[in-house]
């Protein structure tokens, strides 16, 4: 079996999106080998992490579809681990739309509905870190998504912004989780993928945390091949 971890790490002072109210990840222990009242030399911590920040899943509440009730402790099981269609284009420059047409060449001859559909380009792993990361990213353009939905994909993984950067309006977003679509977003270590000789379809596997009522989680994320 090959697996393979697509899964930013979470640390202080990781990159985070450019806007005032998005949080840092804190860590603190609460417990360590000093303060342990057993003297057990036990670490206890604390983590205090936003639920976009690194690799992530979103459910429609991030956008308040089917009047929130969709949240993310409720993403069904099959939609978290599922078959999987990879489409890898590492030609795509940056600020440059990913579209239906190549998606439709990508994926001809496979079966992708029903199953997770994982697209990379390999931006997250050249660029995660650099001050433009956020700016100049390849995105999803709307007639992507729109064939996305039609395919009937429960889940799309990608390694770059959802949506054009800059775009307040968020299409892609809304095409999406408004027919119930969920986004797994900066997907990293895509050249794991590609030196383990894995093939155009495996197991993606979504670890999302089982938060009630949010909207979205960090995840951990795993690709499976027997």
């Amino acid at each position: 079996m090959k697996v393979a971890d697509l899964t930013l790490k979470l640390y202080l002072g990781m990159p985070r999106f450019p806007v005032k109210w998005y949080p840092a990840p804190e860590f603190e222990d609460i417990l360590h080998v000093d303060n342990d009242p057993a003297g057990a030399h036990r670490y206890a911590s604390k983590a205090t992490l936003f639920s976009h920040g690194g690799t992530h899943l979103d459910s429609p509440k991030h956008f308040n579809y089917f009047d929130g009730k969709k949240t993310i402790d409720l993403v069904p099981a099959e939609t978290l681990v599922n078959d999987t269609v990879w489409v890898h284009l590492p030609e795509k420059k940056e600020l440059e739309a990913i579209t239906a047409e190549d998606l439709k060449k990508a994926t001809e001859g496979l079966t992708v509905k029903g199953k997770t559909l994982l697209i990379t380009t390999g931006y997250t792993d050249t660029n995660w870190g650099k001050e433009d990361y956020f700016a100049v990213s390849p995105y999803l353009g709307v007639d992507a998504a729109e064939w996305i939905v039609e395919q009937g994909v429960p889940m799309v993984a990608i390694d770059f912004q959802t949506d054009k950067p800059g775009d307040s309006a968020f299409p892609v977003h809304n095409e999406l989780l408004s027919h119930e679509v969920y986004i797994l977003e900066y997907i990293n270590n895509v050249y794991q993928l590609i030196e383990k000789g894995f093939g155009r379809e495996f197991i993606l596997s979504c670890g999302s945390l089982k938060l009630d009522g949010l909207e979205a989680s960090t995840a951990r994320v795993f690709a499976i091949e027997a």
